[in-house]
């Protein structure tokens, strides 16, 4: 046999016996955990208060806009209404609501834009600090007693260091009586 022949032949033999090792090998695959479920919301501050909402009821968030038409006759938390890329969109302002504070204007408000019944509105909150994701086996039946009118709202909470912070239902915030146009 030739050189050449024999060094293929003995290559090909290692082959195979490398092959024939790692056959013989266990197949099993590492054991995995099941992904943890998450619950995710959008965190964010009313006055001092720190407060979460469901992600899927925030449909946007928007810098508060320059030109709002006020609406006589209205609650003080009613703002007015803004064009929002040609969509009316009634303010809400939650500070005023809650702490009965005179509307302020920071440069850190920010606009949730909220949807009840297909009809956007916007909630004006302190400032909206971004999204937190928790796991759902974290998420307590309690909130804190101290909300205020929110209180009826409050579906949750979760534990953010050493705050309890109350998940708000916006959507069932806007259903409330007290949330319409009309009402003072």
């Amino acid at each position: 046999m030739e050189p050449q022949a024999a060094a293929g032949v003995a290559l090909f033999d290692l082959i195979a016996g490398v092959d024939a090792r790692l056959r013989a090998l266990p197949t099993r695959l590492p054991q995995q955990a099941p992904p943890v479920e998450r619950w995710v919301g959008i965190l964010f501050r009313v006055g001092e208060r720190l407060l979460l909402a469901p992600l899927e009821q925030i449909t946007e968030v928007l810098t508060m806009p320059d030109d709002l038409t006020p609406l006589p006759g209205t609650a003080s938390w009613v703002l007015g209404v803004a064009n929002n890329r040609g969509t009316l969109l009634p303010i809400f302002d939650l500070a005023a609501l809650t702490a009965g504070a005179a509307p302020t204007r920071p440069d850190a408000d920010r606009v949730l834009v909220v949807r009840q019944d297909g009809l956007p509105s916007g909630l004006v909150a302190s400032e909206v600090i971004g999204i937190r994701r928790f796991p759902v086996t974290e998420r307590l039946a309690e909130s804190p007693a101290d909300l205020g009118v929110l209180g009826p709202f409050a579906e949750a909470a979760f534990r953010l260091a050493d705050t309890l912070v109350p998940v708000i239902g916006l959507e069932r915030l806007l259903a409330a009586p007290r949330m319409s146009l009309g009402s003072v």
